[in-house]
C-alpha cells in the first residue's frame, strides 16, 4: 500500500459564518470549505482533512491546523498555498503549508493548546461578531485571583458542556490571566487539551466575578463542585479564538 505524503495547514478563519470547524448536515462548516477547495487544488474527487480539534458555532481561529495526504508525485509548496487561498473565501485563509511525519496527526500529536478571549466596552462597528461588548468595568486582580485555581492538572467537568462523551474530564490547565487592553479586556488560557465549550464557561464565571456577584472564591467552590450548573452561564462565542497549537515537529513562529 502506497504511503502518501502528510501535509499541515495552519489557516486562520473568521467563525461568524458557519456551524463550527466540524462538517455538518444542510449548514456551512470551515471543514467542508476547506475540503471543496483541497480538492479542486489537487483535482482529486475527495480529500479528508483531520483538524486539531472542533470548534463552536461563531469562534474564531487566528491558528487552527489540519492534516491531509498529499500526492506522491510531486511536492506542495508555497505556490499551491498561493492557489488554494485564491479558492477558499475571504473568512479562511491558509498561513503555511507543512511537511510532517506520515503518522503526524493535527488532533492526538498536539502538545499544548491556547485560547484567548476578547471583550470591549464600547460600540464599535469593526469589532462586531469579533469581540465581545460587555460595557460594565471589571474587576481585573479579581478575575486573576479566581482564575489562579485553575493551573494544574484537574478534574474541569464544572465547565464542560452537557452531556458531553469525554473518556475524561482532567485538563492540565498552563496558563490563564486576564489583561487590560485599549478597547477592554483579554482573557489568555493554556492548557494539554481543552473540554467542549470549557473555555467560555470559565470565561462566563470570570465575568460575574469580575462585576462582583460572586467572590474570587467562588471559582474553586465551582471547580471542585464537578457540576456544570455551578459555573453558570458561558459567554458568547465572538469573543473566543483559538490562537495557539503546538506540536513537537514544528517550530513555533513569532
Amino acid at each position: 500500500m502506497e504511503i502518501l505524503p502528510r501535509y499541515f495547514l495552519e489557516i486562520a478563519f473568521d467563525g461568524t459564518p458557519y456551524r463550527g470547524w466540524q462538517i455538518q448536515p444542510d449548514a456551512p462548516s470551515v471543514q467542508a470549505e476547506v475540503q471543496r477547495a483541497l480538492q479542486l487544488a489537487l483535482h482529486r474527487h475527495q480529500v479528508i482533512v483531520v483538524g486539531c480539534g472542533r470548534t463552536d458555532t461563531g469562534v474564531h481561529a487566528s491558528s487552527f491546523y489540519l492534516h491531509f495526504d498529499g500526492p506522491s508525485d510531486h511536492t506542495l509548496n508555497e505556490r499551491f498555498l498561493q492557489s488554494l487561498n485564491a479558492i477558499l473565501p475571504d473568512s479562511i485563509a491558509v498561513k503555511r503549508i507543512i511537511t510532517v511525519p506520515d503518522d503526524a496527526h493535527a488532533r492526538f500529536s498536539a502538545t499544548e493548546r491556547g485560547y484567548v478571549y476578547k471583550v470591549h466596552r464600547w460600540k464599535d462597528p469593526f469589532l462586531h461578531d469579533r469581540s465581545h461588548l460587555l460595557k460594565p468595568e471589571l474587576d481585573v486582580a479579581s478575575m486573576n485571583e479566581a482564575c489562579a485555581c485553575l493551573i494544574g492538572q484537574q478534574d474541569f467537568s464544572s465547565f464542560q458542556r452537557t452531556g458531553s462523551d469525554n473518556r475524561t474530564s482532567i485538563c492540565e490547565v498552563r496558563h490563564a490571566r486576564w489583561e487590560p487592553t485599549d478597547v477592554g479586556y483579554q482573557f489568555t488560557i493554556r492548557a494539554d487539551r481543552f473540554l467542549r465549550n470549557m473555555v467560555r464557561a470559565i470565561t462566563g464565571l470570570s465575568f460575574r466575578i469580575g462585576r462582583g456577584l460572586h467572590p474570587a472564591a467562588y471559582m474553586q467552590e465551582a471547580l471542585e463542585a464537578r457540576d456544570r450548573a455551578k459555573a453558570g452561564r458561558s459567554a458568547p462565542a465572538c469573543g473566543l479564538y483559538l490562537a495557539h497549537v503546538s506540536y513537537p515537529f514544528i517550530p513555533s513562529v513569532a
